[in-house]
């Protein structure tokens, strides 16, 4: 069996490819709804590697790149799963180096996504391509799978292949960032739009009833007294502590000298294990029913954007005991198996076809994704995608 010194000699011999690698898809923007050009750059970069590729998409704009290997056995098959979606630039803040340059300085490499999730993406890449090179024969297929809007809920990437089994498997890697440790689960994802209408008025004078904005505060208002009274007193779980409820944003009105016809406002509510989609929103709705209940003019409409199921991953699965063991002979360390907020397609995939496929990527998954600085240290780069190497290794041999 290839050995973690045989591999890091290989990855360390080609680092600059590796390198480029990453840069170039940082220096390709790829905010949700805009991957084509990327997708063309992980196209490109797969069939170079000898492997050939399929788009899979429900409309051209929507692109899903699929890339794999297979060896000359029959056998398992090993999924890497990513997303070429990143955040947007944070407004008014371009960081230091811009955020699409892929600058490489003081020891990290910069850009939209180098945390989330280019830099897990470019090593699962690199990690395919240095085995093949080396001669390594996968007894089954190592697929290499990158989604669109992701970031979004997954709607035209994730949420639309499982369904088809495209995504079927027997284990895999989802390569979100998690600061190098073992995710064997997450936590749900409730997001919806609330919306609130109103009759058109001018502002000369006070709403004859209430306008779109006046509703929506008011439905926010008993949205966070439901939070405070209700939310905090759920039991403790002991690896997400409790579900949590946001509200991320609002828009209403088009004009300050008239009064807002519609207005919405978006939540972001995470799950704990237990909890349902179903009873989440149904809870929602009860608190908003009272307002409607007490006033008709508080009627509203609800639209769900994203419901994203727990990840829950057996730490005794083998796909999580060769990462453990692949990470501790890469870097020399213990490694973690650990649990947190958030979400991924990997919690998508795995509601289809029970596949267990934790999140592992080197890159920092809590200040990172949201800075205008996004970064992800070299070395923690290349060290990932040594392990990726390994643990396929231990898991298709």
């Amino acid at each position: 069996m290839m050995t973690a010194k045989e591999i890091c000699r290989v990855v360390e011999e080609n680092r600059q490819e590796c390198i480029d690698c990453l840069v170039e898809l940082l220096q390709t923007p790829s905010t949700t709804t805009q991957e084509v050009e990327i997708s063309k750059v992980f196209s490109r970069r797969i069939e170079q590697a000898g492997i050939p590729v399929t788009i899979h998409a429900i409309s051209p704009e929507h692109p899903n790149v699929f890339g794999e290997w297979f060896g000359s056995q029959p056998g398992k098959r090993f999924i890497f799963n990513g997303h070429m979606d990143a955040f947007p630039p944070v407004e008014g803040d371009s960081g230091l180096y811009g955020p699409f340059s892929g600058k490489v300085a003081d020891g990290y490499i910069y850009g939209r996504g180098a945390a989330d999730m280019k830099g897990g993406d470019a090593a699962a890449l690199m990690a395919v391509t240095l085995l093949k090179r080396m001669g390594f024969d996968p007894k089954g297929s190592v697929l290499l799978s990158f989604m669109c809007d992701e970031e979004i809920g997954g709607r035209y990437g994730a949420k639309w292949l499982a369904p088809q089994g495209l995504l079927d498997g027997d284990f895999g890697i989802c390569m979100e960032p998690s600061d190098g440790r073992v995710l064997a689960g997450h936590s749900g994802i409730l997001r919806l739009w609330f919306t609130y209408t109103a009759p058109a008025a001018h502002a000369c004078r006070h709403h004859p009833t209430k306008n779109a904005l006046e509703k929506c505060v008011l439905a926010i208002n008993a949205l966070m007294q439901y939070r405070e009274n209700v939310v905090k007193q759920y039991p403790a779980d002991p690896w997400y502590g409790g579900p949590s409820l946001s509200i991320t944003t609002l828009h209403a009105g088009e004009a300050t000298n008239v009064h807002a016809a519609q207005g919405r406002f978006s939540v972001d509510y995470r799950m704990v294990p237990g909890q349902t989609h179903q009873a989440v929103l149904a809870q929602l709705c009860q608190v908003l029913d009272g307002l409607a209940s007490e006033d008709p003019e508080m009627t509203y409409t609800y639209e769900i954007i994203s419901d994203r199921p727990v990840l829950d991953v057996d730490e005794n699965s083998p796909i999580i005991k060769a990462c453990c063991e692949a990470y501790q002979e890469v870097t020399g360390k213990q490694a973690v198996v650990a649990r947190r907020h958030g979400g991924s397609d990997a919690a998508t995939i795995a509601a289809y076809n029970g596949i267990p496929m934790p999140n592992w990527g080197a890159a920092n998954d809590t200040v990172e994704p949201t800075s205008p600085n996004e970064k992800i240290a070299v070395e923690d780069y290349l060290q990932s995608i040594a392990y990726y190497m390994l643990t396929v290794v231990k898991m298709m041999q």
